[in-house]
This record gives C-alpha cells, structure tokens and sequence, in this order.
C-alpha cells in the first residue's frame, strides 16, 4: 500500500529536523508519500520519487490525503477518562470565578465524581470510558497513560483499572495504568470531629500490592496537596 499527497513530521535529522538552530521543524516532508508493507511503514520520500512507479499499483493500493498531516503516534501520559458521571456546572462555577478549593470544600470536586464512578456498573463505565479514548483516539493518540482514584475504595478502584485495561485490549492501543488510590480522602474517612488521612493512607498501601498482583497496575501516583495529602503521607505510599 501507499500513501501519497502527504505532509509528514519525520522528527528525522535526514529531513533536517534538530541539526541546528533553524532545523525544519518536526522534521517536516511536504508533498511527500509513504510506502507500508506488512502494516510496517517500509519507505518515506518525497512524491516526484515514487511517480514513475505508481502504475504498478491498482487504486484500492493508493491512499491520496490531500496534503494532510501524518505524525508519529501521540503518545497522552496524563489522563483521567475513566470515571463515572460529570461537573460541567464546576466548570461554569469555575468561570464565574470560584477555586477549586471552593468547589471541594462544598462537597463537589474529586468527592462528587467517585460518588458516580462507585455507583456506575463495570459496563457502564466502561461504555462512558470509551466515548472518551475514541476522542482522543481521533486526534492520533496511539499510547495512553489512565490513571485511577476515582474510587477511593479497594472495589471501585480495581473496577477503573480494569477498565483502563480492556479499553487496550478492545482497541489495541497501549495502555499505562497508573494506581491513583491517594487521591483524595472518601467521605468515609472524615467528618466535623476527626480526620482519619492517615487511615486511609494504610488503607491505599494495603490495596497497592493486591491490586499489583492481578496486573493492573503499571505505576503509582499520588495528590500531594494541601487539599489532599502531605509529602509524609505521599512518600508512605
């Protein structure tokens, strides 16, 4: 198969990208054409190169992408697509001028969005999760790191991962699970008289080496915040 009438970002020192100061940036290759074979890319060069032998090709062989843009896979290392419900009236509260810490302190934020990922079934969540990778999917992401802490319990937050694994699976995109338990403290672990982080913070070490057994776990992230955790904290986990 070939590709043709494309513009490429080879990130290539052959095309001049990062040799000096004024390099061509992203290594960039217009009017150029791509040839695959075996789903491998096997040649990249300019049209006027491959012209003469185009007739050796049939039509369903010739892709033409009228001058689009061709790019590595975009490579997303910070996402947080798998979750249940939405704050679109935190966004417009956000708008209005309130801070984050506004909208945590009045119940809304991180809490409000594990009440509806805890009550979301696994399908459904998955079924949410998805429109969301297919988004990005669009704009050339090909690997993605997903991130857990929506469930703040040892259930919910293997019930996100697993999720984050079979949307890899489905779509055959590499997917980096990130384990994210230290994200925030559940309602159930505080209240007017006691603060009870360092319970939890136990609790988000307990999970950490089951939830790495069953393989959904590729890295750890913690919240250190003075809305969240500190850095003892942080570094327990």
């Amino acid at each position: 198969h070939i590709i043709i009438n494309a513009n490429l970002a080879t990130f290539s020192a052959q095309y001049g990208f990062g040799i000096c100061t004024n390099s061509i940036p992203y290594g960039q290759l217009n009017n150029a054409a791509i040839g695959i074979k075996n789903g491998s890319i096997a040649w990249i060069g300019e049209h006027n190169q491959i012209t003469a032998h185009l007739t050796h090709y049939q039509d369903h062989q010739i892709t033409d992408v009228d001058g689009k843009w061709i790019t590595p896979g975009l490579i997303d290392c910070h996402t947080h697509i798998v979750y249940g419900g939405n704050r679109s009236n935190e966004f417009e509260a956000r708008l209005t001028g309130a801070s984050y810490q506004d909208i945590a302190a009045q119940g809304g934020g991180i809490v409000s969005t594990v009440t509806a990922t805890r009550a979301a079934s696994i399908e459904s969540l998955f079924a949410q999760s998805e429109k969301r990778l297919l988004a990005l999917m669009k704009e050339g992401v090909t690997s993605i790191e997903i991130k857990s802490g929506y469930g703040l319990d040892l259930d919910t937050e293997r019930k996100m991962l697993t999720v984050a694994r079979q949307l890899g699976e489905k779509y055959n995109i590499h997917v980096s699970t990130t384990y994210l338990a230290a994200h925030a403290l559940p309602p159930e672990y505080k209240s007017h008289m006691q603060d009870r982080s360092d319970d939890y913070i136990e609790q988000v070490c307990e999970w950490l080496p089951i939830l790495h057994s069953e393989g959904l776990v590729d890295a750890v992230d913690g919240f250190c915040e003075n809305i969240a955790f500190s850095t003892e904290q942080i570094r327990r986990v």
